[in-house]
């Protein structure tokens, strides 16, 4: 569906720009979906993927990283929500996220997009455990914040894991979990894998194409969240 959104508010979130964007609530993504964005005054020729780091009753908070052209006040025409989000079990009690990166990659990936997942993790009371390389701003003190070095305690511990990831760190991912392959297929766990997605669905161009144990696969329209299985070995 297509809707008009306004940029209400730019504010500075874990060392990226984050805007709060004002939108009626059919157009809010869940978390891991996603909106194509485009603002007919800027200079960027192509619509934006736009996350969610938070929803409100009139809109939400757009993860960073976010054109340097939108400015308080800027006019977006709105597509979707588009693609498969995040799917936080009912019965998760003991919840991983993870922004995965490896330091020698030179990441600094904001946690933003996974930390989506936060208000209903702690909604069902469940204990929280987040993995990144950074610490986030404005973390609630009960949010257990561990190293990347951790991630494998972490998997074992948790009983929903939620991992976000761009799509050049997958073989690096494999490796670090390596052995654990077996135990993971065993529990709900689910990727968030970051590409380019200028089509949105529409043109099926195949720029976002991940390879996976089903074979190649859209990450516009069969993701951008998957089953983590579905890239182990």
């Amino acid at each position: 569906m297509s809707a008009e959104g306004l940029v209400k508010e730019l504010v500075l979130l874990n060392g990226g720009i984050a805007a709060r964007i004002q939108c009626d609530s059919a157009s809010i993504p869940k978390p891991g979906q996603y909106l194509l964005a485009y603002a007919e005054d800027a200079n960027c020729p192509l619509a934006e993927p736009v996350f969610s780091a938070k929803s409100f009753t009139d809109g939400f908070l757009a993860a960073p990283p976010l054109p340097t052209s939108w400015i308080l006040g800027t006019r977006l025409h709105l597509r979707g929500p588009l693609g498969n989000g995040f799917i936080l079990p009912g019965a998760a009690r003991r919840v991983a996220l993870v922004v995965f990166g490896p330091q020698q990659m030179g990441a600094v990936d904001s946690p933003a997009r996974v930390l989506s997942l936060l208000d209903a993790a702690l909604k069902q009371e469940a204990s929280l455990i987040l993995v990144c390389q950074t610490l986030p701003d404005d973390l609630p003190f009960h949010v257990e914040v561990q190293p990347l070095s951790a991630l494998l305690d972490a998997c074992d511990w948790a009983d929903y894991i939620a991992i976000e990831t761009r799509r050049e760190y997958l073989p690096e991912l494999r490796k670090t979990l390596g052995k654990r392959s077996q135990l993971m297929v065993g529990k709900k766990a689910q990727i968030l894998i970051c590409a380019p997605m200028p089509c949105g669905i529409l043109a099926e161009c195949g720029v976002c194409a991940v390879e996976s144990r089903r074979g190649l696969l859209l990450a516009c329209k069969d993701g951008p969240v998957f089953d983590l299985k579905d890239f182990l070995d």
